[in-house]
């Protein structure tokens, strides 16, 4: 059971925490301008305290629980110095906790997200929607819905898959189709900046 456990957690740290590394490491690098202490150091140490959280279940923002910590780590590192610099302390008193709360952007991007998803799954045909609904809307487990149902485990995986699948190839083929414009469109700035100078 505990190694289930610790799975569980290591899966959730690669999951949640470790894609983050890159923006930790701009936020660190924002409190070793003195070079005194390392931003990969400090990085290192917070998914360190990350991993060994025995309370990993209950962080709803993983992202503000790892600038939290990365922070402790800095002003941790600052403390054990003989002796302080006045830029690092001045940094220290500089720098904000990076906001929380999500931009307007990706509160209009996730609604957007939510919609394609959404307009996947209805296009499913009926039986795997209602599956497809019950394990990822309503957290069923696919014995739970085989006898809601009346379907075989098996038939519930297939439909499941199927759903899967389907919904993951349409957000895919959106999600192309959304950076070739971004791309066109910062390609197009480029050429009339260039046709201006």
């Amino acid at each position: 059971m505990m190694a289930q456990e610790d799975e569980d957690r290591r899966a959730w740290f690669r999951r949640e925490i470790l894609p983050l590394e890159p923006d930790l490491l701009a936020y660190a690098r924002q409190f070793c301008r003195d070079g005194q202490t390392d931003p990969e150091d400090l990085v290192h140490e917070t998914f360190a305290r990350a991993i060994a959280c025995k309370t990993w279940r209950e962080i709803g923002n993983p992202g503000a629980f790892a600038t939290r910590i990365l922070r402790n780590c800095a002003l941790d590192a600052l403390r054990r110095r003989k002796v302080l610099t006045i830029t690092a302390v001045a940094d220290f008193e500089r720098i904000e906790p990076i906001d929380e709360a999500p931009g307007a952007q990706s509160i209009v991007e996730s609604r957007q997200e939510l919609r394609a998803l959404a307009d996947a799954i209805a296009e499913l045909p009926t039986q795997c929607r209602r599956v497809f609904t019950l394990r990822k809307v309503y957290s069923l487990s696919p014995d739970e819905i085989a006898v809601r149902l009346g379907l075989s485990v098996s038939t519930v995986e297939k439909h499941l898959v199927k759903g899967l699948r389907y919904c993951s190839e349409k957000l895919g083929r959106r999600n192309e189709r959304k950076s070739k414009v971004d791309e066109r469109r910062s390609w197009s700035g480029t050429r009339d900046h260039d046709a201006k100078r």
